[in-house]
């Protein structure tokens, strides 16, 4: 895949220090497309990796000066293909890998056909769209003799393996309420279901991984499928079977690759470039849409009046709000914000009625800066996803990587399969 080439002026940056890729004993099969994304993604920095609210600016005009008097002059909303057409005719590298068809068409063979006609009692007390999930995710699942389900909740995914495959399923759960509603639920339908209250967290789930064939995993956030991917290694479970998801739900500030390949990247991800490998909301209804752009419009128009009141020119971070106090107009969410901030002293100095309009400029901004920067989501979830792929390469597992079901049905469609 070439990734360099003769581009205009405007589309380059200053360049980053060289630096050698590891060695034969650390290639895997993953390696090369790793390679390509973490040049691509490292080369282009300055347009994903930066702090949205914290920049009344374009940040990288420096460095895109075009891009950035284009993004500046547009004023159409909502963002469109023609505008993206403008900004990859004006920057032609930023399509190389950008795609979501690219990753889209990185779909994962079928392991199963489930059964048809399943009775409803099995589905019962699962919403349709989680339902078509764990179908599709089961579908995809390699027949083992036993399974581990880690952090299962109710025990959703386990209760379609165990009656599937009249397989035991052991589910791991650190909320006890759940593995009681889970384990009543499985005697209900005299499943080889059965729950462990355990805090997976703190390794208490390595004795299960250890009797495991397959431990499977559906949506497991951030440090979670971390855990189990480590604990796996350890325990030498046969097979695994997990869709990561959230990576940015951490303890850790600064992401710590697991393969190591990815530690010789130049690249030093924080927790908000994590959550740019998720950010997007591919199946959210219109009422979802227009609170968040409201919410988002008032918490702007709120930075630039507390930036003017404290005569400091830094963003200020505020709470989460209920959303039916969106419902009572900016002034009402100032009133709110200035409270969680110990800010009311201020207001009767500067009125909050003139910021409104600030904010609705400002978020429009932001819409275009962040259309740039999801040009970069798709590379930055498959470098993570690869990471972990990679890690389990250098541990002696045979793995797979791939799409297990359409976005539309969930944005984190990303499976990751591994046996010895």
């Amino acid at each position: 895949m070439q990734l360099r080439g003769k581009f205009p002026q405007y589309c380059k940056e200053k360049k980053t220090p060289s630096f050698s890729f590891p060695t034969s004993r650390l290639m895997t099969t993953f390696s090369p497309r790793f390679h390509a994304l973490d040049a691509w993604l490292t080369r282009h920095t300055q347009l994903w990796q930066f702090d949205t609210f914290a920049r009344l600016d374009t940040p990288w005009r420096d460095h895109y000066p075009m891009l950035a008097s284009y993004l500046e002059s547009h004023t159409k909303q909502p963002i469109d293909d023609l505008f993206y057409a403008e900004v990859f005719r004006l920057c032609p590298e930023l399509q190389t890998l950008s795609s979501d068809q690219t990753y889209e068409k990185l779909t994962l063979a079928t392991k199963r056909i489930l059964t048809n006609d399943l009775p409803h009692y099995v589905s019962a007390g699962i919403k349709g769209r989680k339902w078509s999930q764990i179908q599709a995710f089961i579908a995809h699942t390699p027949h083992a003799s036993n399974y581990v389900e880690w952090c299962a909740g109710k025990g959703h995914l386990g209760k379609l393996l165990a009656f599937e495959d009249n397989r035991s399923v052991l589910s791991l759960e650190w909320q006890k309420t759940l593995c009681e509603a889970g384990e009543q639920e499985a005697k209900r339908l005299t499943l080889a279901q059965t729950f462990i209250h355990a805090d997976v967290l703190k390794g208490e789930g390595h004795s299960a991984l250890a009797n495991a064939h397959c431990a499977v995993a559906l949506h497991a956030c951030g440090d979670l499928h971390r855990e189990l991917i480590e604990q796996a290694v350890a325990a030498h479970t046969a097979i695994l079977c997990f869709s990561p998801c959230c990576y940015h739900l951490t303890k850790d500030s600064r992401y710590r690759p697991l393969s190591q390949t990815a530690q010789q990247s130049a690249l030093t991800l924080r927790q908000a470039d994590l959550k740019l490998a998720v950010k997007e909301v591919a199946t959210a209804g219109a009422r979802e849409q227009r609170l968040k752009q409201l919410e988002l419009t008032y918490r702007l128009g709120f930075d630039a009046w507390q930036r003017t009141a404290r005569q400091q020119d830094d963003y200020l971070p505020v709470p989460s709000v209920q959303k039916a106090l969106l419902n009572q107009g900016f002034v009402a969410f100032c009133h709110w914000a200035a409270e969680q901030k110990s800010l009311t002293d201020l207001i009767a100095k500067t009125p909050f009625e003139d910021f409104e309009r600030i904010g609705q400029t400002r978020y429009q901004q932001v819409q275009k800066l962040e259309a740039i920067s999801q040009l970069f989501r798709p590379a930055l979830e498959h470098w993570l996803v690869l990471d972990r792929a990679m890690y389990l390469e250098e541990h002696g597992y045979q793995v797979e990587i791939g799409k297990f079901c359409d976005k539309n049905l969930t944005p984190r469609n990303w499976m990751i399969r591994a046996e010895r």
